[in-house]
């Protein structure tokens, strides 16, 4: 698998990080990590007789569904997902005809933003207790 870009995509319409979001979108990396993350809370789990370990990496699970059942924005692209950024065409500096605007890519830096806040909140969820515990 491999993250496919349209050649004749203006560079304004193309994220620097669309090549990792890709794959976030795709059903053959995440459902082998959501099986991996849920395996892995059964076998600490059992390991440590500590079922609270399951629930962890439950909210992994969560997560992780989540960022799939998100994957129209990965797939297509972080700057092309953003459905208000479609209006009509122009160019670009090499003549490539550009679907976004200035500020409908501004917007859509939110997506970053939210799956950042997605990850990190899932964490914590899940293992914050813990870490509260190594840390403190």
């Amino acid at each position: 698998m491999v993250s496919k870009s349209n050649p004749n995509t203006s560079k304004e319409d193309i994220h620097r990080l669309d090549k990792l979001f890709y794959y976030i979108g795709s059903r053959w990396v995440m459902l082998p990590l959501w099986i991996a993350s849920v395996a892995l809370g059964a076998f600490i789990s059992w390991h440590e007789q500590d079922w609270t370990w399951l629930a962890r990496f439950g909210a992994i699970g969560v997560m992780i569904g989540t960022l799939l059942t998100l994957s129209p924005l990965f797939r297509g692209g972080i700057y092309l997902s953003n459905a208000q950024s479609f209006g009509f065409a122009g160019l670009d500096s090499e003549g490539k005809t550009t679907s976004t605007t200035a500020e409908g890519r501004a917007t859509s830096i939110n997506i970053v933003i939210g799956i950042a806040l997605i990850i990190v909140s899932s964490i914590i969820n899940a293992f914050g207790d813990y870490f509260a515990k190594v840390i403190l």
